[in-house]
């Protein structure tokens, strides 16, 4: 298993179906190439980019999920 996932290297089509930890692994390996690809090439591939990309609105997605869900309970403890 890889610590990074190449441009090439599949990836899937829709992240919303996965487990969180999932995700944060996915983004975790692509920020890893970033990084490869920032110091091999001088900048990321375009799929990389859009791979990035793609996370980061997932995991804000979920944030923002996660903050209404708490939001009534905010609420009732500030009363």
């Amino acid at each position: 298993m890889s610590s990074k996932l190449g441009p090439s290297d599949p990836f899937p089509e829709d992240l919303s179906e996965l487990e969180l930890t999932e995700v944060e692994i996915l983004n975790s390996k692509v920020h890893r190439e970033l990084d490869l690809e920032y110091v091999r090439d001088g900048m990321p591939s375009f799929e990389t980019e859009i791979r990035k990309e793609e996370l980061t609105d997932e995991l804000d997605r979920r944030d923002a999920q996660l903050d209404e869900q708490d939001a009534p309970l905010i609420r009732l403890v500030q009363g």
